[in-house]
């Protein structure tokens, strides 16, 4: 009797150790730091139900990330707006549209505006408007601390696409340059009377210390990028291998699913179809 009390001990534990080492992966997920946020935020919730481990990155441009994904560095690239998925599909890996988010306005919670028009916009921009008493007269020689994303960036190349005055502008050389969507959300946040691009997600993330504006009066809401009624948005993509292994299946299901798909609204985005 005692013998088979330890054997089936020894069974059990042997059992339960086999699961967690077959089950544990890490995922590896590097690229496009637009996207990051999003993924950090489904990251979350799914390992909250898994075993495996999602590991971010700290970000890689559109050369390095595929490289990365064909090294093995990496399991996921993340990438935005204006990829060539034909390109992509041909050369041996998926492309996974998995959101599209609106690209806004920010400014900080200080500014006390709620929309701008194009002209408006370009007038910041060019340098012909540096106050925000300027726009409304609830601003009190408000100074306008101005950023903007580089134009090789997609923020910045959905603003010139869609909105005509920026398609030429010229940028005032006193605007700072935020070469990553993190650092734009940081300086929004903690910057007094500013303005920048960025994505709604940043926002919803930004506990209220960023604020979208409406452009031409139409708000930048997931509802209004679905219906194409607001037409600032970037979409967001994962790529793998053709044939991805198991956990990154997993991964990949869970971000399908109805579960997925409300962590995506939560950050005020909209599931991909």
């Amino acid at each position: 009797m005692r013998i088979s009390f330890i054997a089936v001990l020894l069974f059990f534990s042997l059992f339960h150790v086999s699961k967690f080492a077959f089950a544990f992966t890490t995922i590896k997920v590097d690229g496009s730091t637009g996207v990051k946020p999003l993924v950090a935020s489904l990251a979350e919730k799914y390992q909250e139900k898994s075993l495996d481990a999602i590991n971010l990155g700290e970000g890689l441009n559109p050369k390095d990330r595929i490289a990365a994904l064909k090294r093995n560095d990496i399991d996921i690239a993340m990438a935005s707006h204006g990829i060539d998925v034909q390109a992509l599909t041909d050369a041996g890996y998926a492309v996974h549209l998995i959101a599209k988010v609106a690209v806004v306005i920010g400014v900080n919670e200080s500014v006390m505006i709620d929309s701008l028009s194009e002209q408006e916009l370009c007038g910041i921009y060019n340098g012909n408007i540096n106050n925000w008493q300027t726009i409304s007269d609830t601003h009190t020689n408000a100074l306008i601390s101005k950023f903007i994303r580089p134009f090789s960036e997609v923020d910045t190349e959905v603003l010139v696409k869609h909105v005509a005055c920026f398609s030429n502008i010229k940028v005032a050389p006193s605007i700072k340059i935020k070469k990553k969507s993190g650092h734009m959300a940081k300086a929004l946040a903690t910057t007094n009377a500013s303005i920048g691009m960025t994505t709604l997600i940043r926002v919803a993330q930004s506990q209220q210390q960023i604020k979208a504006l409406s452009l031409n009066g139409i708000a930048p809401n997931s509802a209004n990028v679905s219906n194409g009624h607001y037409p600032l948005s970037r979409d967001l993509f994962l790529i793998t291998k053709e044939t991805p292994s198991s956990a990154v299946e997993r991964f990949l299901n869970f971000i399908k699913s109805s579960e997925g798909a409300k962590i995506i609204q939560k950050n005020h985005a909209a599931p991909a179809n």
